[in-house]
């Protein structure tokens, strides 16, 4: 049994006061009837009351207790309903490392991503479709959650300003970690379908996005990478802009697309490059068919309220008679 509103309980202590004083007054009382009852009927009057005023006062004080338990929102038992899935739960993972800021897609990497993601946005605004939800994290070292999950598309897209490569101070590129923040964002809801968009070069320096990529296909969410970035490495500029210095000279950066296509073989999903003309389009009937449908089981504890409800009211309604037919009894 469980109770929606446990500190409630407490009332039903009320019931012991409530159970000392009709024992106390009940002997007062009985031996005050049996004086006016008459030495003939004494005897009779002081047992018929004795018996109808214990009873009462038991009544009384499980009344208490039973209203405090109903006030308190006793449940037990779970009743099973299909419910039709609906709405949609997109995690958009943007790596927002170092490499992202490389020009060799314009303005840069991260921008470029950027674009396909508030461009993704405005399909999704313009389909009509309800019950949407995004959720952003920002995938460097460590990843950071900037957005919830949540269908408000303006604060999302608020949010997409502040994935910069200074979003965290965890230096390197973990997608691991990314994907795994991406997965945790997602809600228990019963949406339709689940998709994780993760936008990236595919430079990896920690972690196994392998393995996440696995996870992903293991928790049924819809995995669709987008390899940001040209094939030649770019200049990887700092954070004054100055070309990061490398043992070997400046740090160069080329996508990886051939392991970003592995990754999402090994979770069942989808690779698209950044720069083809029909990415965006692509992105936006991923989002769609990943809406699905079909129904699911909700399992919902039972109000038991009613039950201890009527039960309150049937000892209260006895120990109203009990109180009425003990004087009757004694006068007759």
């Amino acid at each position: 049994m469980s109770f929606s509103s446990p500190e409630l309980l407490w009332l039903a202590l009320l019931a012991l006061p409530e159970l000392a004083l009709g024992l106390r007054r009940a002997p007062r009382l009985a031996r005050s009837l049996e004086r006016l009852a008459g030495p003939r009927r004494r005897a009779r009057a002081g047992a018929a009351y004795s018996a109808l005023s214990g009873l009462g006062t038991a009544c009384a004080a499980l009344f208490l207790a039973t209203a405090a338990i109903t006030m308190a929102g006793p449940s037990w038992g779970a009743r099973g309903a299909a419910a039709e899935r609906r709405g949609l739960e997109a995690a958009v993972v943007l790596d927002v490392s170092r490499s992202m800021e490389a020009t060799d897609a314009k303005p840069s990497r991260l921008q470029a991503a950027k674009g396909l993601v508030r461009s993704l946005l405005r399909s999704e605004a313009a389909s009509g479709s309800e019950g949407s939800a995004f959720s952003l994290v920002a995938a460097k070292g460590a990843p950071v959650l900037l957005v919830p999950m949540t269908e408000d598309s303006f604060a999302f897209e608020d949010a997409l300003d502040y994935a910069t490569p200074d979003a965290t101070t965890a230096p390197g590129t973990d997608l691991e970690s990314g994907i795994r923040a991406g997965l945790a964002s997602f809600t228990s809801s019963g949406a339709q379908g689940r998709i994780l968009f993760l936008f990236t070069d595919g430079g990896e320096l920690s972690g196994s996005g392998r393995r996440a990529c696995e996870e992903a296909a293991a928790a049924r969410a819809r995995l669709v990478l987008v390899g940001v970035g040209g094939d030649e490495g770019a200049l990887v500029p700092g954070p004054d802009g100055i070309p990061l210095a490398g043992p070997k000279g400046p740090v160069r950066s080329a996508r990886d697309a051939a392991r970003l296509k592995a990754l999402a073989s090994a979770a069942g999903g989808r690779y698209l490059d950044a720069s083809d003309a029909g990415t965006g389009a692509a992105l936006a009937l991923e989002l769609s068919g990943a809406r699905g449908g079909g129904t699911r089981v909700e399992y919902q504890r039972v109000d038991r309220r009613g039950f201890f409800a009527l039960l309150a009211l049937a000892l209260l309604v006895a120990a109203i008679l009990c109180d009425l037919f003990s004087v009757r009894g004694a006068r007759a």
